[in-house]
């Protein structure tokens, strides 16, 4: 009878146990993580504001490089004077001139230096405009689709059609941003 009651404690412990583990690997399984994709540099080839920054800069650095090119040519110019005037001029002034033409060269291409440094400055803060308010869209995105994660195209090796976010992005970020405005 002992013999018995010891088999049906132990395998009642036993069955207990087993059902502790299926409980467990049940939650597992179950456990979901919702993750989305999105193609980035789809989404800024798509997206109207930036597009339309990028001509905004484009034109822009056109203008500035039109203008440089101008002094440019005013300062070949002068030089090409001075090499004329070589024999004519002493010494003393002709080494002078060269100084002096020399100096706007240097002055024009430290402004030049410091015009493309702003540029980019520029650019780069209108480009963080826009990735602020694309990270608001897949926030607002990944809320709405109850997911875990987001993550980059292109650090995945593999991704399904299913999970891919770059169209609602692109057309949400569209919506809330159609263009970029200066400060």
């Amino acid at each position: 009878m002992i013999r018995l009651l010891l088999i049906l404690v132990s395998f009642f412990f036993v069955e207990i146990n087993a059902q502790e583990k299926s409980v467990e690997a049940s939650k597992e399984r179950s456990f979901k993580s919702g993750v989305g994709v999105v193609d980035m540099k789809k989404i800024l080839q798509d997206s109207t504001a930036y597009q339309a920054l990028v001509d905004q800069f484009e034109e822009k650095r056109r203008k500035h490089r039109n203008k440089f090119t101008k002094i440019e040519d005013v300062i070949r110019d002068e030089e090409s004077k001075l090499s004329k005037q070589k024999g004519i001029l002493s010494k003393e002034v002709y080494v002078q001139k060269i100084k002096d033409l020399n100096k706007k060269v240097n002055e024009l291409k430290s402004k030049q230096a410091s015009e493309a440094q702003k540029f980019e400055r520029e650019f780069e803060k209108s480009t963080n405009k826009i990735q602020g308010a694309l990270i608001d869209v897949l926030s607002m995105i990944a809320n709405k689709n109850k997911l875990d994660v987001v993550m980059a195209k292109n650090q995945l090796l593999l991704v399904g059609r299913d999970i891919d976010l770059t169209a609602d992005a692109v057309k949400e970020l569209n919506k809330i941003l159609p263009k970029i405005t200066k400060d």
